[in-house]
């Protein structure tokens, strides 16, 4: 299959036949039109500019591997389908050190998250040990338009519903990984950036202002043959409101309270 490129009324998108973000052959990664009106002229791209950079890793026995743009690890082959009403899945599967990783990337048109689903099947007819998965990227959405690629990097939170998050102080974009599943992540920030899934579930990293990835691990001690685990997590894209706009929204609530007050004294 070849790389492909979704686009929704607030995001635009490419998937790797790996799986990962990012087309390489429409030069696509994630783009982002806070109007919701699918208008992405002008808009700049959060993960493609300078080094393309976004992944998903497996580690099994302390070994592992990753799929990234072009760097079609696990063997895996990704189709688009399109399904009832406005969603749009995008699917992919393959094999490393006897653990099957199928991936489901669920993307509603009408929203600003991209949803994935990953299985992971022990098929290797033993108890597969030290299994680890990791996924992140490096947002540079203050590159196009402001030749920065440095982002606000914060952690949100760790274990289940672990979260991490980069905003552009000049676009006020701001994109969060954040873990759906009821298994402990761990949420990092990395510089130099990581791609090795057994750093990503246990390291401790630090708020930055700097080029870093941001990304998320997850560590299991044992599966046995035959058995699943399945992950999930998101990626949301928003706008963070501008002072001026913080400025009108507060107006906005006085006067609110003010009307409040009037009817009340009438």
């Amino acid at each position: 299959m070849a790389d492909v490129t979704v686009s929704g009324d607030y995001l635009k998108f490419g998937v790797d036949t790996s799986g990962a973000l990012i087309d390489l052959t429409s030069l696509t990664g994630l783009q982002f039109d806070p109007t919701g009106s699918g208008n992405f002229g002008g808009q700049p791209d959060f993960l493609y500019p300078g080094t393309p950079f976004a992944f998903y890793s497996l580690g099994v026995n302390g070994f592992y591997d990753v799929a990234s743009p072009g760097a079609n690890a696990f063997g895996t082959t990704t189709a688009i389908l399109s399904l009832v009403g406005t969603t749009y899945v995008a699917t992919s599967g393959g094999t490393y050190g006897g653990l099957k990783i199928s991936q489901t990337i669920t993307f509603d048109t009408t929203s600003n998250i991209l949803h994935t689903a990953v299985v992971l099947t022990n098929v290797s007819g033993h108890t597969l040990n030290n299994i680890a998965y990791g996924v992140g990227f490096d947002p540079d959405q203050d590159y196009d338009n402001y030749s920065q690629f440095n982002t606000a990097n914060t952690i949100l939170g760790q274990g289940v519903g672990g979260s991490v998050e980069a905003t552009g102080v000049n676009t006020g974009y701001t994109i969060k990984l954040s873990s759906t599943g009821g298994w402990s992540a761990n949420a990092g920030v990395y510089l130099p950036w990581e791609t090795n899934p057994y750093t990503l579930a246990t390291a401790a990293t630090a708020n930055s202002y700097s080029d870093s990835s941001i990304g998320l691990g997850y560590h299991f001690d044992s599966l046995k043959n035959g058995k699943q685990i399945s992950i999930g997590y998101d990626v949301t894209v928003t706008a963070v409101p501008e002072p001026a706009t913080y400025g009108m929204l507060l107006a906005g609530l006085g006067l609110i309270g003010a009307a409040v007050r009037r009817r009340r004294s009438a």
